[in-house]
């Protein structure tokens, strides 16, 4: 894990206000706040008594005394206590999580003083966080976007097996409506020969019948005749005898 130098640094320009100094580095914020603003209630300009309430109160997490404070010495005609105060703001930012932000305030308190060691460490320290973060953030969005491309392909895979699974039902029903249509066409030629049979068969019992009836006709006449042939014989017979 990364350790940053997080120290708030008091000054040298800060010596003569012993007591603000000394409560500081007891921890005593409270009175070493008290001392500083007692300070800048005689004397506003006072940069250095600026600069340690602003260390103060960043101890204290009062975050918004501690940033006022801080801009306000930022740009301080002393190059060593503007290099101070940006460093302590790039340490609250990285606190904040404001990387960029607080890479910026490191690398102007370099340019200020470029023996301050503490910011250098950071400087350097920061840049690796943010080009380790910047790496994952490429590499979870190259897995989001694979990620996607997978779920993508694998949407198009089952459509292209779900498209070829239709076709095949699709052709199996068509088959099968092809059978269908072809014993239903069987189905119908056979109930047309069926009554076209049906048909001839009674055709051909009228002719029977008509025959029969000729037939039975014929045979009728010829009983008649027959008679007639012997009314005539005993006709003939009769007229001998007499």
């Amino acid at each position: 894990m990364i350790q940053f130098s997080i120290s708030i640094l008091l000054l040298s320009a800060l010596h003569g206000q012993d007591k603000g100094r000394k409560a500081y580095e007891s921890g005593k914020y409270d009175e070493a706040r008290t001392y500083y603003e007692h300070i800048l209630n005689n004397r506003k300009n006072d940069a250095a008594a600026q600069f340690g309430l602003g260390a103060t109160a960043y101890k204290q997490q009062d975050m918004e005394i501690a940033t006022r404070s801080l801009n306000a010495v930022k740009n301080s005609d002393n190059p060593l206590l503007a290099a101070k105060a940006l460093y302590n703001l790039g340490n609250m930012f990285r606190d904040q999580q404001k990387m960029a932000e607080s890479l910026a305030m490191y690398r102007k308190a370099i340019e200020l003083d470029p023996m301050d060691e503490d910011a250098k460490i950071n400087y350097e320290l920061l840049k690796k966080v943010i080009e380790q973060q910047q790496t994952k953030e490429q590499e979870q969005q190259q897995q989001d976007q694979d990620s996607e491309q997978k779920k993508e392909d694998d949407g198009q895979s089952q459509a292209s097996q779900d498209q070829q699974q239709k076709n095949k039902e699709d052709q199996k029903q068509n088959h099968q409506n092809q059978e269908n249509q072809k014993q239903s066409e069987q189905h119908a030629q056979q109930q047309q020969s069926q009554v076209e049979d049906e048909a001839s068969q009674e055709k051909k019992s009228d002719k029977q019948i008509q025959a029969e009836a000729i037939l039975n006709a014929l045979k009728d006449q010829e009983k008649i005749n027959q008679k007639r042939q012997i009314a005539k014989s005993k006709s003939r017979k009769m007229e001998k005898d007499w």
